[in-house]
């Protein structure tokens, strides 16, 4: 590879066969992706043949338990579950089926129960007296709490229905139970609850396949590249039909990504993975205790923005993993070909939307920056998805353009990495000097809400300082390295007099620092199954009440457990990583609890 990253974008772009990708996630949508079920099974093998097609080498799908036993540090496998159809019909009287499942997909909650077809009572969950062997109606937006699972085993309930979105007429959303529940459930779409409401009676079946499936883990790699120095792209395969863009638009882009790939003179090897969400990464890592050098992972990456609502995400490598990927995945995403030229034509304009984020680790690349992997790692994505989790996720909410943006930003930051020469390195080390001050800049006043501003400047010159190194391997001097970085110290220097004028609350003594103690990559599931009870219950009404903003606080804390941190701290730390205000009585809650479930010890210093 050459220093013309411009050039480089332009040409992978250009190469991208989108007609491919469409054409392949049509198939995909097709199957009931459950994380071991007979659909992904044959999804799994589907792109493994299209992988092959591809050029790509070394292609295998690997196979784990499905035994709902088996773990990878906290990591527990999926149960094996099939679902073949389902039926909910009034009985009183006769009338077509409400719900038809798979024609109406997402309305079968994961790992329902079977039954033959079977009459029984509807019930409001309200009521006082449920009727044994009834099927119980929730409120519309009210999910099952503890509670009220424990009533449905005492009262003998066979299962219930609910409206996940009681302000979408015709969505049915996720819904998932506990393997081996015993219960069935039903998630119906606003028109249907308000049927089911007048309903007394209703007719129920629901089918499975009674043979169990493997949770299949397929992988690949470049034809060139020498070493066991990988990069690596990944895109969870995952999820029930028909999750066009969740995750059946990841899964194609990083097969298009490597058909480009297949054909470039790579220096190193770029393995592509395609895994069951969160479970199949964490099993593939374990098993075979490959640490690839960085990698970017591709989840819902085609929206349609006008129709989805929501930009292109970069979400960042975490603040403690620096190097230099966040700043070449973000020059990529730049140097993307404009769609059309201001009215002079001196500046090209787009109809379409970006924006660089923290860290938050919603999907795999969690599991790859976790301080025990160690493995600096991008996320490609959007948010907010109107139709995400939900039946509504069809093709006709992707954008093909969208696809190729997403895997040409991918395809040429791989290419790039895995390419780069002397040359190359020290062009990307202006570019991470670059991108590192205009983060740094942006800590001037006024400041956002959030960390300590003195905190985030110093943590920001930090990560772009000790970035800079992780380009020796590429073949970067160490003189040309050192002058990037003291430019940076002198501008570090030179914003630290107006930041200081804004200092952040005062701090008290330092306490105990904070060491982690559970084995692996952090899992919150894992975590808030492991804490004693009312630790429990405030953790789920806090994920209740706000789920995105608990899920990214929650993760911030937990990777800033260092063990040389107190715990004011990880959380002074989290907030200047997270860009998230984050307050001190929530933090000191969490992080005891931590400790009460023996995921974290106090040490005796900080």
């Amino acid at each position: 590879m050459t220093a013309d990253l411009t050039g480089l974008v332009a040409a992978v772009h250009r190469d991208l066969d989108t007609d491919l990708a469409m054409s392949q996630l049509r198939r995909l949508t097709g199957w009931d992706r459950y994380q071991g079920s007979a659909g992904l099974s044959a999804a799994a093998g589907y792109v493994a043949e299209q992988a092959e097609r591809a050029g790509l080498t070394g292609v295998e799908i690997m196979t784990f338990p499905a035994d709902g036993r088996t773990s990878w540090w906290t990591f527990t496998a999926p149960t094996s579950w099939t679902p073949r159809s389902a039926r909910l019909s009034p009985a009183d009287p006769a009338g077509p089926p409400l719900v038809d499942y798979p024609g109406q997909p997402y309305t079968l909650a994961a790992n329902s129960a079977a039954t033959a077809p079977v009459e029984a009572p509807l019930t409001l969950a309200g009521r006082a007296h449920w009727p044994p062997g009834s099927v119980i109606l929730l409120d519309p937006g009210v999910l099952p709490d503890p509670e009220l699972f424990a009533r449905m085993r005492r009262d003998r309930a066979r299962g219930f229905c609910v409206c996940t979105h009681p302000d979408r007429p015709d969505q049915a959303g996720r819904l998932e139970l506990a393997p081996g529940s015993g219960l069935f459930a039903f998630s119906v779409p606003a028109r249907t609850h308000a049927a089911l409401s007048r309903a007394r009676r209703v007719l129920v079946h629901v089918e499975l396949d009674p043979a169990p499936h493997p949770m299949p883990v397929v992988t690949a790699r470049t034809p060139t590249g020498d070493g066991d120095a990988e990069l690596l792209l990944g895109a969870h395969l995952c999820h029930p039909a028909p999750s066009a863009n969740d995750n059946g638009s990841g899964v194609v882009a990083a097969l298009a990504a490597g058909r480009v790939l297949a054909r470039r003179r790579l220096r190193r090897p770029v393995r592509l993975l395609w895994a069951p969400e969160f479970t199949g990464t964490a099993a593939y890592l374990h098993h075979t205790g490959r640490r690839p050098i960085a990698a970017v992972n591709l989840d819902m990456v085609g929206e349609d923005q006008r129709l989805c609502g929501g930009p292109l995400i970069v979400e960042r490598s975490p603040e403690h993993l620096p190097h230099f990927l966040n700043a070449l995945v973000d020059a990529c995403v730049r140097a993307l070909p404009p769609q059309a030229r201001s009215y002079s034509g001196a500046v090209g304009c787009d109809t379409w939307a970006w924006r660089s984020t923290p860290f938050v680790g919603a999907s795999d690349h969690a599991i790859l920056a976790d301080r025990a992997i160690g493995v600096p790692a991008v996320q490609l994505g959007h948010w907010p998805d109107r139709f995400n989790h939900s039946g509504a996720d069809t093709l006709d909410k992707v954008d093909p353009a969208e696809i190729r943006r997403a895997a040409a930003i991918a395809a040429a930051a791989l290419a790039a990495a895995a390419g780069a020469d002397t040359a190359c390195a020290h062009h990307l080390a202006a570019i991470v000097t670059r991108w590192t001050a205009h983060r740094m800049t942006a800590c001037l006043p006024p400041h956002p809400a959030g960390a300590d501003p003195a905190d985030r400047l110093s943590r920001r010159w930090q990560f772009g300082r000790d970035a800079l190194p992780t380009l020796t391997a590429l073949g970067a001097d160490a003189t040309v390295l050192a002058a990037h970085a003291e430019l940076l110290a002198g501008l570090h220097t030179t914003l630290a007099a107006s930041v200081e004028q804004h200092p952040g609350p005062p701090r008290g003594p330092r306490g105990p620092a904070l060491s982690r103690t559970w084995p692996g990559p952090f899992n919150l599931r894992a975590f808030m199954a492991a804490v004693p009870a009312d630790d429990r219950d405030w953790l789920q009404r806090e994920a209740a009440a706000d789920r995105g903003g608990f899920y990214a606080r929650a993760m911030a804390l937990a990777q800033g457990i260092d063990a040389a941190c107190d715990a004011a701290t990880v959380r002074r730390n989290a907030a200047a990583d997270s860009e998230l205000d984050i307050d001190p009585a929530f933090a000191r809650r969490y992080l005891t609890a931590m400790v009460r479930g023996g995921w974290a010890r106090e040490d005796e210093t900080a």
